[in-house]
């Protein structure tokens, strides 16, 4: 898959195309079902297929007071496009000069004469054009007007409702992490890279990797199983979200403990699976009830975990 950046990185395509464009946060089974249109359209017309997104999120340039957090990394975004078979994957930044654009401008100027679109497959709640004027209806009409095609998918339903980016946020606030599955088509995940912590966990006798998340969104305060893809190797372990109360603390944490393991990997980057809440967090009266608290975490882990299938 080749992938750029902003627009004056593109190469002039030399072959017609079939376009989506949105945000595509999570890559949702929705947005999975809206790619699969585009991927079987490219392979029936023989074109080739473009998803032109936006990285961050245009509300972080429009009103940044109400931009969602995060629930799928760059990275992790192109590595699961390219797995999806998107030949062509263009992530920009939303700025004043596509804010701007009409939604005639934006089908002429970007869909058309940058992408050479020959058809257009959007989701059915698709907003495009300065003030969102655009929808799938207009995108219809200036289709019919200019000759080109256009697909608008249907909701993706789970449960009688609509799948939507929302709709995840709200059920991984919630702890809801089955049901944010269901609607991802896969676990959960937090990808970031380990940073220095205060070296707590070596203390008590449980070596730590703090882990920083960035922008994306973590699930409640707790503890949990998880798994982790460290480079092309797998590991096991518990991971606590919060403020550490026992030791009077005020900074959110992520920190993870992996069975087996003790080596240093500070600045390597990882993927956190979240596998299954065990407890909530709590502040204990002492370090030995902490201490007793961890290693009964770690037997609750390792049994749920036994019982996992492999992530893929």
């Amino acid at each position: 898959m080749q992938t750029y950046y902003n627009l004056e990185s593109i190469p002039e395509l030399t072959q017609d195309s079939v376009v989506t464009f949105g945000v595509f946060d999570g890559l949702h089974i929705g947005h999975q079902d809206v790619l699969k249109t585009v991927r079987a359209r490219a392979d029936a017309d023989g074109l080739v297929s473009v998803l032109f997104g936006f990285y961050p999120h245009p509300l972080a340039f429009l009103a940044p007071e109400k931009c969602p957090p995060v629930l799928m990394c760059l990275p992790k975004r192109i590595e699961t496009l390219e797995q999806l078979g998107i030949d062509i994957a263009i992530f920009v930044n939303f700025n004043e000069q596509i804010a701007s654009m009409s939604p005639d401008a934006f089908v002429n100027n970007v869909l058309l004469e940058l992408y050479r679109a020959k058809h257009v497959v959007v989701g059915y709640a698709c907003q495009f054009g300065k003030d969102r004027e655009g929808n799938a209806a207009l995108l219809e009409s200036i289709g019919e007007q200019l000759q080109f095609g256009v697909t608008v998918v249907p909701p993706t339903q789970l449960n009688g409702l609509p799948v939507h980016s929302t709709r995840i946020r709200q059920s991984i606030a919630r702890g809801d992490l089955g049901l944010a599955s269901q609607l991802l088509g896969r676990i959960y995940s937090l990808s970031g890279t380990i940073i220095r912590g205060d070296g707590r966990g070596k203390e008590l006798g449980f070596p730590t990797a703090n882990i920083e998340p960035g922008e994306q969104l973590c699930p409640p305060n707790g503890v949990y199983a998880i798994r982790a893809k460290l480079a092309d190797r797998w590991l096991d372990g518990v991971l606590n979200i919060g403020i550490r109360p026992t030791f009077n603390g005020t900074k959110f944490q992520v920190e993870s403990h992996f069975f087996n393991f003790n080596e240093v990997i500070y600045g390597e980057n990882i993927e956190i699976f979240f596998i299954e809440k065990i407890r909530s967090e709590r502040k204990f009266s002492n370090m030995r009830a902490l201490v007793q608290q961890i290693h009964r975490d770690i037997a609750v882990a390792d049994e749920i975990l036994a019982q996992q299938p492999t992530v893929t």
